[in-house]
């Protein structure tokens, strides 16, 4: 076969099913052929950086590796905010590029692209040439499989030309095998033994290891409370151990028992300042971080015991020991609050709402969070208010509720609802996310209508990037500059195919109803001078 072909084949092959893509002559051949063969379904974006967004939207949805493909030098530069946001979330994703400089076709569209992606910490490949692509391929899905970084694969100008046989004996699990570390399982298990109130945080690497169920029985042994960091949300729901998010965007009670932790096993979760709180939410307890990467940085968890290791292996090891030591079950000591009571001391905090001037976004996130359905996935952009959201508006599981921020990234929303829909197509997405988020990406509208997919996107306008507000009034400088227009979502959404509303009072909030599938977009008119960040912290 030739090499287009052999491509097409090798996603196939590849275990993940979905190929998000912005076209062109480099990439049309192999996504043209795997398509009219049923290798792979495509969803065309309009814009590459909303193609590995939504690439990496549907590996955190699914667990699978998500594939995206864009054109040489411009296009690959056009994804790199969204390699960044996936590299920080640790979401597993590889991004097929033709090779630029080019050596064989001639081109404007050059770009030193090796360096550019090794700059911003991204593993990359080049295949050569044909009698390299399958391997080539298989190398950079085994890396993303490994620790959750997105990997690129460069395809040298005259593989898709070349001739091509595929031996199909490369397994694409990870192959990087780390041992259990045996005196450190020991003395883990020393620690736990002593604790009276041990904490166990989960985080995305948590989530794609699959050690829920092993991380839920553990706790269940030690009477160890459960938490998540911001990119684990969802990992523990429905657990009565559960406190849900640790941080800083943890609620106040939430924070109260997270400090009376005496000792805390960090598991998939970088323990980074937000998540520790610059290192203040634990107070003093002793920190056990379980880490397979060793170029990754412990971060300001300062860990006072390493587990290095796959948690796949590793939390067996713990309970393993646990149980070998015959040491009985305990319960959770001082019991722990229900997502209602915690849900409740954020809504009586007194933000300085004044209706007059727009809606509580905590009442917008609380309705919808009564009005979705249960098997809703939900999927948030950045922004000021989206602090409330990890506690307000809940999901099933860890792969239904997808945060698109990564390094503080405003404007992959839309990109990660497609993602989201692709993955879980007859569910309801819903998509939370700012004014300004909303129209940075807002010509992918048209993937959702040309799609067919059911996303209800609420917007919690402000009318301005309100979360600048206060860095201005530092420098006491009103916030006029800040103010932004938003168009009337009725005709817009009309033109993508798709329902709109705006909501201005409780009441109108209250009277919504929701529509059948589609796109449905939501204006929530909110409360520019509340501030969800006071409710929380």
């Amino acid at each position: 076969m030739k090499g287009f072909e052999a491509i097409a084949e090798l996603i196939r092959n590849s275990g993940s099913p979905t190929v998000f893509a912005v076209l062109a002559s480099t990439n049309a051949p192999y996504l043209a052929y795997g398509t009219a063969t049923g290798a792979f379904p495509l969803v065309k974006t309009r814009h590459e950086e909303t193609a590995t967004t939504a690439a990496a939207a549907f590996s955190r949805a699914t667990g699978l590796v998500g594939i995206s493909s864009v054109q040489r030098g411009p296009g690959l530069a056009n994804a790199v905010n969204a390699l960044m946001v996936a590299s920080s979330v640790h979401a597993p994703v590889v991004v097929l590029v033709a090779e630029s400089p080019a050596t064989k076709d001639t081109t404007a569209k050059n770009v030193h692209q090796k360096a550019l992606v090794e700059s911003i910490g991204i593993g990359f490949h080049h295949a050569v040439d044909g009698g390299d692509i399958e391997s080539r391929f298989y190398d950079a899905i085994r890396a993303a499989r490994w620790n959750g970084r997105p990997q690129v694969l460069s395809i040298g100008d005259g593989v898709m030309r070349d001739d091509v046989t595929l031996t199909q004996d490369f397994d694409t699990s990870a192959t990087t095998q780390t041992p259990v570390d045996s005196e450190a399982v020991r003395a883990a298990i020393d620690a736990f033994e002593q604790a009276r109130r041990p904490l166990i945080v989960a985080g995305r690497g948590a989530i794609n290891a699959g050690v829920r169920s092993a991380l839920e029985e553990f706790a269940d042994l030690t009477g160890a409370r459960l938490a998540n960091s911001l990119q684990g949300t969802g990992i523990f729901a429905g657990h009565p151990s559960n406190l849900g998010l640790c941080g800083t965007w943890a609620p106040r009670l939430v924070q109260e028992f997270l400090a009376k932790s005496d000792v805390v096993l960090g598991v998939g979760a970088s323990l980074n300042r937000h998540t520790t709180a610059g290192g203040t939410v634990f107070g003093g307890a002793k920190v056990i971080h379980c880490e397979i990467d060793l170029d990754q940085p412990m971060m300001a968890s300062s860990p006072d015991l390493a587990l290095l290791g796959d948690a796949r292996n590793t939390v067996p090891a713990l309970i393993h020991e646990w149980r070998r030591r015959g040491l009985a079950a305990r319960s959770v000591e001082g019991g722990l609050p229900t997502v209602d009571e915690i849900r409740a001391t954020v809504m009586k905090v007194d933000i300085g709402h004044d209706p007059a001037r727009g809606l509580d976004v905590r009442d917008v996130l609380t309705e919808f969070d009564r009005k979705l359905p249960d098997d809703r996935v939900v999927v948030t952009d950045s922004g000021r208010h989206i602090v409330a959201v990890p506690t307000l508006v809940g999901a099933r599981d860890a792969h239904s509720w997808l945060l698109s921020r990564g390094y503080g990234s405003v404007g992959l929303g839309l990109g990660a609802a497609i993602g989201a829909a692709a993955a879980h197509p007859g569910r309801r997405i819903a998509l939370f996310c700012g004014d300004g988020g909303f129209t940075m990406a807002s010509q992918e509208l048209d993937t959702i209508r040309e799609y067919g997919f059911d996303v209800t996107v609420v917007v919690l306008n402000d009318l301005m990037y309100g979360a600048e507000v206060r860095y201005l009034a530092k420098f006491g400088l009103p916030p006029d500059v800040l103010r932004m227009g938003f168009p009337d979502v009725e005709p817009l959404a009309r033109a993508y195919g798709g329902r709109g509303v705006v909501i201005r009072t409780k009441q109108e909030l209250l009277d919504l109803e929701l529509p059948g599938p589609g796109l449905f977009i939501v204006d929530a008119r909110i409360d520019p001078e509340a501030d969800a960040h006071d409710a929380i912290g």
